[in-house]
């Protein structure tokens, strides 16, 4: 009895499940909102896709609910026959019949009532731009329908991959809205990928970094893989989504993952922190540049293409991920931004992959969020190459210093600071050309009087206590722009630039004379040195470096045999001009 009472009531259940899948029916009212069709979708089986709709119309009754995530049946073969009952119960006749998933192939609309087709429609991304009911992101056609009028919509949907088959009926009117909003986020998104792509390129001629080119490969990829995903390709770029443009989805995804492998190398510096990693990602590039250029050959399939495409994609990632994790516990900069970056892609990778292997419902998120995901990583890894520009800023302004470090060696003096013979013969090199007979140079050789006696008597470390005091004293008694150095022993040059007047450097060798009038203090002892100065001027004693030095030079020594203590020029016409 209680066997008997078991069944009749599964019976009733499922004459009731019955009654309600026969009453399914999608009421069109004059809401705005789009009216949302899987509730209302029954579904026919055609594996060998020979069904045409005079079949389907005598098989009405074999078509069942849809067992599956809404609006995603997943990879099939064959095609796909899918049933929506309508009542038309709005005063608007307009409509708009959208499926929203760019890559179908072939889709066949039937608007039939009381078993009479009464239109018939062919769309897909095989279908010439120019044959397109309506040329927008998504699959559209215009239908007019009666007010309060029943009818039956037949579609016949096939794919080269997953087959996600979002119906949507809206108004005409609110449709445009939809679409211009759609258009509009994928045009943001574009954007930004180029305005990154163009500025890691820009980044990476300019700074001679691959990285930044690598970086610029994946972006590149990334947008080829969304361009044709969401239907911008083939709603601006080209005519059909047929022969080499039905490969841009997988190439994209391939040039991605090639760019991502050795972008992931270089930013972590895995060549020299983990070589198997390193040598691991590049593999897995050149695999993804090979598949790409077997296919572009032919050799290989839509299909055979993205395969490839789903088994090397999740090489970067797992790699990425374990070294930019283990990285970043060890605080690394670089790969905590490496982390949130594989993290978010590897989120978007992963709803993708089960979107397309008919996991996952079909709503706006679910389509959107590989594509938001991208964006996120785009910005974290742009995060990374900031980091890196510090770097090579960095390591840059590390290698000038060091350099200006060397440079500064190799013409300063390392007793008194001031320049040396090298240093000397630069800044005259860099001040000749500019001399004038109005705006004259002059070279002043100094020596001292008296040195040797005191660093006899007092020790070196005197001497050189003394020939620092004496090259402050002579600083002091100069201009700021006049250039003091020293060539040795003790020995001193002073360069004078944009002198008006052949009596300067008289004045100033006078001025450094009596400068010295005042004793020097070296270890607690009071001590005297004198000057004897000889000088020549440019251009009138000459214009070249060595002949300026020569006659400064032997001017000097003419003053020191003629008793020390003066000043004396070495002209180039009339030998030596005394002047005390």
């Amino acid at each position: 009895m209680q066997i008997a009472q078991r069944l009749l009531l599964s019976l009733l259940a499922l004459a009731a499940s019955g009654c309600a899948w026969a009453d399914a029916t999608l009421t069109l009212d004059d809401s705005t909102h789009p009216f949302e069709a899987w509730h209302a979708v029954r579904v026919l089986e055609d594996a060998d896709a020979a069904l045409g709709i005079e079949d389907v119309l005598r098989q009405r009754s074999e078509f069942l609910p849809a067992n599956v995530p809404m609006n995603n049946f997943g990879q099939r073969p064959g095609a796909l026959w899918l049933h929506v009952p309508l009542l038309q119960a709005s005063h608007d006749t307009r409509w708009v019949l959208e499926l929203n998933y760019p890559a179908l192939k072939e889709i066949d609309v039937y608007v039939v009532q009381h078993s009479t087709v009464l239109r018939h429609v062919h769309m897909g991304d095989t279908v010439p731009a120019a044959h397109r009911p309506m040329r927008t992101l998504s699959h559209a056609v215009m239908l007019e329908l009666a007010a309060g009028s029943r009818y039956d919509l037949y579609l016949r949907v096939r794919s080269s991959s997953a087959l996600v088959v979002p119906i949507r009926l809206h108004h005409s009117d609110s449709f445009v809205a939809i679409e211009s909003a759609q258009a509009l986020l994928q045009g943001l998104m574009l954007g930004v990928a180029l305005m990154l792509l163009s500025t890691s390129l820009i980044n990476g001629l300019s700074l001679r970094d691959r990285v930044f080119i690598y970086y610029a490969l994946m972006i590149l990829g990334v947008s080829m893989f969304f361009v044709s995903f969401s239907g911008l390709g083939y709603q601006f770029l080209w005519d059909s989504q047929t022969g080499v443009f039905e490969k841009v989805s997988p190439w994209g995804a391939l040039l991605a993952m090639t760019g991502a492998s050795l972008f992931v190398s270089g930013a972590l510096d895995l060549q020299h922190e983990s070589p198997r990693t390193a040598q691991l990602l590049h593999l897995a590039a050149l695999a993804g540049a090979t598949v790409i250029a077997v296919s572009m050959l032919n050799l290989l399939d839509y299909r055979q293409t993205a395969f490839a495409a789903t088994v090397l994609g999740p090489i970067p990632i797992v790699l990425a991920l374990y070294e930019s994790i283990r990285r970043a516990r060890r605080g690394h900069r670089v790969a905590v931004y490496m982390t949130l970056g594989w993290g978010a892609y590897t989120i978007g990778g992963l709803c993708m992959a089960a979107l397309l292997r008919g996991w996952l419902p079909v709503n706006f998120w679910t389509r959107h969020l590989f594509q938001f995901a991208s964006v996120v990583e785009m910005f974290a890894w742009m995060r990374v190459l900031s980091l890196r520009i510090q770097v090579l800023r960095q390591h840059a302004e590390r290698s000038i210093a060091e350099k200006q470090a060397l440079h500064s060696l190799a013409h300063t003096d390392p007793l008194t600071g001031l320049p040396n013979r090298r240093g000397l013969s630069e800044a005259l090199e860099a001040a000749l050309p500019g001399v004038q007979p109005d705006s004259a140079l002059a070279v002043l050789m100094l020596d001292l009087d008296g040195f040797k006696a005191i660093n006899d008597r007092l020790g070196h470390d005197a001497g050189d206590e003394l020939l620092v005091q004496v090259a402050q004293r002579v600083r002091g008694a100069l201009r700021a722009v006049d250039l003091v150095a020293r060539l040795g022993g003790d020995e001193f040059v002073v360069v004078m630039a944009g002198i008006n007047s052949e009596s300067s450097p008289l004045l100033i060798g006078r001025k450094l004379l009596d400068a010295f009038n005042d004793p020097f203090v070296v270890k607690r002892q009071s001590c005297r040195v004198g000057l004897t100065i000889g000088y020549a001027m440019a251009p009138q004693d000459g214009i070249e470096a060595g002949d300026l030095l020569r006659r400064a030079d032997a001017a000097m020594y003419a003053g020191k045999q003629g008793g020390r203590g003066c000043i004396r020029r070495g002209a180039a016409s009339a030998g030596l001009a005394v002047a005390t």
